[in-house]
């Protein structure tokens, strides 16, 4: 049965069915089309939930009785001396209206406090005529919507670096700016995203995990209006514009206001319900920011693989080396030609040296790099500056990609740290096929970590070096 014949059939609204659905009472099946199927079973559950709906009871007491943790009588019973108790307090509001009519009371000149105590009344405390029904639900629980709030944001944050890494090889340095560049980029993906999400499916994905729903005064969707007005409050009052140390301040008053239950600016048209308290749900978010720290780390690792892997032409190997540099140092201002040649963009100081060497490339009769050497020499230079980051370089665009390695057994192999631990010596390194040697010859310098000093002792035409790095793929 479609859900059109249902309504028909059953003289029940289709917000009315859905609802119930959301709160778990029916689950349809899907057609081939993903129209819902109801079965006989889900009308059935629905004509018992509208009458006893209709019998006033509660939607928590139903579900209980549904799930077999309350009998039907004891229900019946409990919402029978409910319904008694009602008329009780309908027949003394009758009897004070009544007297208030029979006493010719204006609004202006009303004693409302002879009518509160003196007569009699049958219900303790509020009784059926509660205030409590004059004020908007609310769900406190200040430190879920926190959490739900800080995955959702976390979750923006991590898809952007993880599509700016591996899509638009950008990698941002450190520092402030760059800083509130990514939190601000987050915020106007919350402005867009959630009054979306919030007006279609009822959550984000951090109040799901948290079973926190936004809802209407009537208990119903939220409109794209009504969300974007939401959204933009919660930007502007509960996170203070994003600003550094205002933002904590904000916090802080959305969660005192939050425990007091005062209603917050972004609630005057709607508000939070909870399907449960449970602790599960707590570790769901556990598990789901170590998940999107997890994605964080594999995105950032697999950012540093070289793009072409295999067997590489010296066109692959090249666009390999262009494409790490470029990402790592997120400069142009060299780019390698299709001879292993480096090219200088623009005016290029260099203090020591003439710069990174060259890469000098070996092919086979395929036309396929099987090996590569970087050579540096130097007669008479005072300084001579360690090129490890060169030497890091080659081996990721060479080694990294004709070995089988993924980006966590590439981290793993340690290639890169042997590199910089090799420094100024000889070393021999085995990255899967790849063979790695650097031999280095130097006569009258002194090593200083990461710097070669002439000897002043030693005569300039006899102050040498020579560093020669190779990587060999082995047949």
């Amino acid at each position: 049965m479609t859900i059109k014949e249902l309504e028909t059939s059953l003289g029940m609204t289709r917000a009315n069915i859905r609802f119930y659905e959301q709160e778990g009472f029916l689950s349809p099946a899907r057609g081939a089309n993903n129209y819902r199927i109801y079965s006989e079973e889900d009308v059935e559950t629905l004509r018992k939930l509208k009458l006893l709906r209709q019998l006033g009871l509660p939607l928590d007491t139903i579900k209980k009785v549904q799930q077999g943790e309350l009998r039907l009588d004891t229900a019946l019973a409990m919402q029978q001396q409910a319904l008694e108790e009602q008329r009780a307090e309908l027949e003394w509001a009758g009897r004070v209206c009544a007297s208030m009519r029979s006493d010719q009371v204006e609004y202006a000149t009303l004693d409302a406090g002879k009518y509160l105590n003196t007569l009699d009344r049958p219900a303790e405390g509020e009784g059926y005529f509660s205030l409590n029904k004059d004020s908007a639900p609310m769900v406190a629980y200040p430190w879920r919507r926190f959490f739900a709030r800080w995955l959702d944001i976390l979750l923006y944050g991590v898809l952007w670096s993880a599509f700016g890494m591996l899509v638009l090889r950008f990698n941002p340095p450190d520092g402030l700016f760059f800083t509130l560049l990514g939190s601000y980029l987050n915020y106007g993906t919350m402005l867009v995203v959630e009054p979306l999400l919030l007006s279609t499916w009822g959550y984000t994905p951090g109040k799901w995990i948290f079973g926190l729903q936004v809802k209407d005064t009537y208990g119903g969707k939220i409109y794209w209006t009504t969300a974007m007005a939401r959204t933009w409050q919660v930007f502007a009052k509960g996170e203070g514009y994003g600003i550094p140390f205002y933002n904590l301040y904000r916090n802080y008053k959305s969660y005192r206001a939050c425990v007091d239950c005062e209603t917050l600016p972004w609630e005057e048209e709607c508000g939070y319900a909870i399907k449960d308290a449970k602790t599960l749900r707590c570790w769901g978010f556990v598990g789901a920011a170590v998940a999107l720290w997890a994605l964080l780390f594999f995105s950032t690792a697999q950012a540093q693989m070289p793009r072409h892997r295999g067997m590489l032409t010296a066109e692959q190997y090249v666009a390999n080396v262009n494409d790490l540099y470029h990402y790592t140092t997120q400069s142009s201002d060299q780019v390698m030609d299709a001879n292993g040649h480096w090219e200088e963009k623009g005016n290029v100081i260099h203090l020591f040296g003439d710069g990174s060497p060259d890469h000098q490339l070996t092919l086979n009769e395929e036309g396929k790099v099987t090996a590569v050497t970087l050579v540096e020499e130097a007669t008479g230079q005072p300084v001579i500056s360690d090129t490890t980051f060169s030497k890091q370089l080659a081996a990721l665009s060479f080694a990294a990609a004709v070995g089988d390695y993924n980006c966590i057994s590439w981290l793993n192999s340690g290639v890169l740290t042997s590199i910089a631990e090799g420094g100024f010596g000889d070393y021999t390194i085995q990255a899967g096929d790849v063979t790695i040697t650097q031999t280095v010859l130097r006569e009258g310098y002194q090593d200083a970590g990461d710097w070669l000093f002439a000897d002043d002792s030693v005569p300039e035409d006899q102050q040498r070096y020579r560093m020669e790095f190779t990587m060999t793929l082995q047949a």
